[in-house]
C-alpha cells in the first residue's frame, strides 16, 4: 500500500487502500506483507419480529466468539446474543430505556458478567450465563 502518493501517481501493483488484509508486524524479513483476512457477514436480527429495530452498541468476545448487541426502536429494548448464526436473546423491557440518540460505547465482559453505559442512564450489568427473565427490571435501591 502506497498513502504517500496521489491517486494518479501509484504505480501498477501498488495500492492506496485495501480491505480483509492484515499488515505483518514481526522482526523477521517479512516486516510490514501482507496477508489476506476473512471478511465480515452482514447479519439481519430477524427473529425478534420488529424489522425496525436499531442496533445501538455492541460488543464482541473473541475469546468464545459471541457477539452481544443492544438494540431499540426507542418503545422496545432488547440484548441480544449473537453465537455462531443463533441470536438469542438475554433482556428485554422498556426498564432498559435505550435511545437511538445515545448509543452504547461503554461496554466490557469480566468473566460472565456484561457491564455497558450509555452516559443516559447509570451503569449497569447482567450475568451473560442466566437465561431471560434473569433481569426483568430496574432496581434503583
Amino acid at each position: 500500500m502506497n498513502k504517500d502518493l496521489d491517486d494518479r501517481l501509484i504505480p501498477n501493483g501498488e495500492y492506496r487502500d485495501a480491505n480483509n488484509i492484515s499488515v505483518g508486524k514481526s522482526e523477521d524479513d517479512d516486516i510490514g506483507a501482507l496477508e489476506n483476512i476473512l471478511g465480515n457477514t452482514l447479519v439481519q436480527v430477524s427473529n425478534t419480529g420488529n424489522p425496525n429495530l436499531e442496533i445501538i452498541g455492541y460488543f464482541t468476545d473473541n475469546n468464545n466468539n459471541v457477539v452481544y448487541t443492544f438494540l431499540t426502536d426507542e418503545t422496545s429494548h432488547w440484548i441480544y446474543k449473537y453465537e455462531g448464526s443463533n441470536y438469542t436473546p438475554l433482556v428485554t423491557g422498556s426498564f432498559l430505556n435505550f435511545s437511538k440518540s445515545s448509543p452504547i460505547i461503554g461496554i466490557n465482559l469480566v468473566e460472565n458478567l456484561l457491564f455497558w453505559t450509555d452516559d443516559r442512564n447509570q451503569p449497569r450489568k447482567i450475568n451473560v450465563t442466566n437465561t431471560l427473565g434473569y433481569y426483568t427490571k430496574e432496581n434503583l435501591t
